[in-house]
């Protein structure tokens, strides 16, 4: 009978206490909101970051106070052969360079350099395995999106 008192009144305190501080969730997408940007400029593969441009799913205006630099590469390797030469796994590395400028103060609100590499086997046909690089560049291009969104909206929450 007591541990159910206690366990009701720690709840009520807990959920007093969480109500009465100024509570922001840390990915606030009102900041995100306010996200347009006037320019987006792309060098390296194009391809690669013009994906990575897609997944942001960002807001492009002519009064948006952000530009926005991407810089990104693609490297393919060899990572494991047999003793034949046959090759049994490949690894694949994303290098992004993102950072956003504030064109109303021409200060760089968020600059950093992202790496990301996978590993994936070879199948039996080449256009497989294209297939599964082309799923593997999706997919680390929506994690570097997410990432990238999240500390932006931090960036952004911290400016205000």
């Amino acid at each position: 009978m007591k541990f159910s008192f206690y366990k009701k009144n720690s709840l009520l305190i807990i959920l007093i206490l969480l109500f009465s501080c100024n509570y922001k969730p840390m990915f606030d997408k009102d900041h995100l909101d306010r996200l347009n940007f006037k320019n987006i400029e792309i060098d390296g593969d194009k391809r690669i970051a013009q994906m990575f441009v897609n997944r942001l799913n960002i807001a492009k205006s002519p009064q948006g106070p952000f530009t926005l630099y991407i810089n990104s590469k693609k490297n393919v390797n060899i990572s494991n052969k047999d003793s034949a030469g046959k090759v049994l796994e490949y690894s694949i590395t994303l290098i992004y360079q993102v950072s956003v400028k504030n064109n109303l103060n021409e200060k760089i609100i968020y600059s950093k350099n992202i790496t990301k590499t996978e590993n994936y086997k070879p199948s039996n046909t080449y256009t497989q395995t294209l297939n599964s690089e082309r799923k593997i560049v999706e997919n680390i291009s929506s994690l570097v999106a997410k990432q990238v969104l999240n500390e932006l909206s931090l960036v952004l929450r911290n400016d205000i």
